[in-house]
């Protein structure tokens, strides 16, 4: 399906699909609460904004997602709280404004784990990222493709082909890391 599709279609599916979730025993960390719905999407301008804000540009495929979605609604919630810890809320997916700190303070935690500067992004060319849900970021830019990566601190794994892939695999299989992932992805510096 072309992104042009895949995104309104996935929009409609996933709201479906959350709108009587339950939470579960058998995964780690957070998860979407039920009846979470996506943000409204993006005007260019709204985008562009972004995209300066970041101090980079986004690829298309990340431009057509924030045109039909930006972040969704609700926290999402910690399903250990089901075990007597306390409730804690932790955004969902990033949304533009509302997240900006949050989205600056995921980047800069990672480049401080893996001593670089923002100053080194560029003079070393090193691909920018950008969180879309916890831990996992997108590749932005300086790379043949735009993956996901899991970053947590200096512990760097690949974990989908595309944003498409992340988002189907994240929304319907519990999180699911991408089983296609090529073995040869390259994306300098974050997979040296």
């Amino acid at each position: 399906m072309p992104p042009e599709q895949f995104f309104p279609w996935l929009k409609q599916e996933s709201e479906k699909f959350w709108k009587t979730i339950e939470l579960k025993d058998n995964i780690y960390g957070f998860q979407i609460q039920a009846g979470t719905k996506w943000n409204d999407g993006l005007t260019d301008d709204e985008i562009a904004r972004f995209e300066n804000d970041m101090g980079f540009t986004f690829p298309e495929i990340y431009k057509l997602y924030l045109r039909t979605m930006n972040g969704t609604d609700k926290e999402t919630i910690n399903i250990y709280a089901r075990c007597g810890e306390p409730v804690r809320y932790s955004p969902g997916y990033f949304s533009y404004s509302r997240d900006l700190e949050a989205i600056r303070d995921k980047i800069a935690w990672i480049l401080e784990k893996n001593d670089v500067t923002s100053e080194n992004v560029e003079e070393m060319e090193i691909p920018h990222i950008l969180p879309l849900l916890f831990h996992r970021f997108l590749i932005i830019d300086r790379c043949l493709s735009n993956p996901v990566l899991s970053m947590y601190g200096n512990d760097i794994i690949p974990y989908a082909s595309s944003l498409m892939t992340f988002l189907v695999n994240d929304i319907f299989r519990d999180s699911a890391p991408d089983p296609e992932i090529p073995d040869d992805l390259i994306v300098d510096f974050w997979l040296k």
